[in-house]
């Protein structure tokens, strides 16, 4: 079989799209290049089977980064991964230092929830409540639709004059494990992802439409002629008519990250004389009082978004901190990491077991855990 036809083969097999004679086909493939006599792999047998599966696919065409974890291990990671109970059952007490499958918890996958706070201070768990009317303020109704997303609508007996006169704001914050989508009252989406906060008024009035984010959230912004939407983030302030992008600005990032997908953004630093302007494809990284900005592949960025888990050589740590949110458990690091960079793309759907198992096989990090409690170890 033609390298290329056997990378198509192997998507497939991962987009559970063979059929059942394919599908043996790519496991008894597997299987003969990681059991031989049904006896248990040594560790150098493992190593060179990792190594048999990266380079016979990059000496085909280069694999999409979609299917590569970074470095060393591209697709044979995935393919490890694909069938990694497997992996566990062929080394039985081999990897006593390091992470296996009933190490852990089968913690799942974040899900939709949040909890949203009225101007009177009122809690609303948005992921209780069912479909259909939620509340009423000052004209508008608020509503959870069939598909989760939170909706603002007008009503004819709206009471906008109140709202001029003694502007009203509501806060949604989503927790770690969890994720939503809402549409404000001038028609722009949001989607905020785990451990995120978007704080704004219950009307927009007045020449600009301002709104204030912690954490990561992606933006998809109305166009209203003469009104601006700003959004606060730190001591970053967005300016846009109408576009998409997306910011990252949680606390434990060294620097608040946006992106650009379309349109034009103003970007400027609270109480510094500094400002740049994004085009499409542009990130700008805000370090101190400066704009660091650089083209990039946006559907990184908005990766999370769209299901994924999405590194770009990123370090330790900030692979971690993203499995914190979205898995709700707390994971530290015992040991220097300084120079592991990791990249690639891994399903944000499947459980933290799952995700553990493919960062494990970079031979790069070990996690052991504790309860709830994950160590990350070199």
């Amino acid at each position: 079989m033609q390298s290329t036809q056997f990378k198509e083969l192997l998507r497939r097999y991962l987009a559970n799209q063979c059929s059942s004679a394919e599908r043996a086909f790519v496991e008894n493939w597997y299987n003969q290049h990681t059991i031989e006599n049904s006896a248990p792999l040594t560790a150098a047998e493992y190593e060179e089977d990792i190594a048999f599966i990266h380079d016979h696919l990059e000496r085909s065409e280069r694999v999409q980064r979609k299917w590569t974890l970074w470095p060393r291990i591209a697709v044979a990671a995935v393919v490890l991964f694909t069938l990694g109970v497997s992996i566990y059952y062929y080394f039985p007490g081999k990897q006593s230092s390091t992470y296996t499958h009933e190490s852990i918890l089968d913690i799942k996958a974040g899900t939709d929830k949040a909890m949203l706070t009225l101007a009177d201070g009122s809690k609303i768990s948005l992921s209780d409540v069912k479909a259909g009317e939620i509340a009423m303020q000052s004209g508008l109704k608020i509503s959870k639709s069939i598909d989760g997303q939170l909706v603002y609508s007008s009503v004819p007996a709206g009471n906008t004059v109140e709202i001029r006169k003694s502007p009203q704001f509501n806060t949604i914050e989503t927790p770690r494990g969890g994720k939503f989508q809402i549409l404000l009252p001038d028609g722009s989406k949001v989607w905020l992802d785990a451990a995120s906060s978007l704080k704004y008024p219950v009307e927009f009035v007045g020449a600009e439409r301002k709104v204030e984010l912690t954490g990561q959230a992606y933006f998809e912004v109305a166009k209203k002629h003469g009104k601006s939407f700003k959004v606060i983030s730190g001591k970053q302030e967005l300016e846009v008519l109408g576009t998409h992008f997306n910011i990252n600005a949680y606390a434990n990032q060294p620097n608040i990250v946006t992106t650009l997908l379309e349109g034009s953004v103003r970007l400027t630093v609270k109480d510094a004389n500094t400002s740049a302007l994004l085009k499409p494809g542009q990130q700008s990284a805000l370090e101190v009082k400066d704009f660091q900005i650089k083209q990039v592949d946006v559907e990184d960025a908005i990766a999370w978004k769209t299901g994924f888990f999405a590194f770009d050589r990123d370090d330790v740590p900030t692979v971690l901190h993203k499995l914190e949110r979205w898995y709700d458990v707390d994971i530290s690091i015992e040991g220097e990491f300084d120079q592991i960079k990791i990249g690639g793309t891994i399903s944000r759907s499947k459980s933290l077991s799952e995700v553990l198992r493919v960062l494990q096989l970079t031979r790069k990090i070990k996690f052991k855990t504790e309860g709830r409690r994950i160590i990350a170890m070199p």
